[in-house]
């Protein structure tokens, strides 16, 4: 199994009963069966062009995924103006794509 969240997929597959061998790859992770790294993947999938691309198909689905934006404190207080401009762009961002 390649994966670049090989944590995440051990609780997974334990959970189903299965054991499994994990390669922890960075990248473009598909690329694992074509080159014969792996038999199967587990990645995030947004709309599933890449699998297709490659001739993979989703089997299983473990998770939603959420991006979070993190700043330490010390950070946030300093570079305030700095990352509040990164907010607001974000937020822009996001509500073009949900009107759109």
């Amino acid at each position: 199994m390649a994966t670049k969240f090989p944590h995440i997929a051990e609780r997974f597959f334990n959970a189903q009963g299965m054991q499994m061998e994990y390669i922890k790859l960075n990248g473009s992770i598909e690329l694992g069966p074509i080159v014969g790294l792996s038999e199967s993947i587990v990645d995030i999938v947004e709309t599933g062009t890449t699998l297709k691309e490659n001739d993979l198909e989703e089997i299983a689905y473990i998770m939603d995924a959420t991006a979070r934006l993190i700043s330490n404190r010390v950070s946030f207080k300093m570079k305030f103006e700095r990352i509040h401009g990164m907010v607001k762009a974000l937020r822009a961002v996001m509500e073009q794509e949900a009107n759109a």
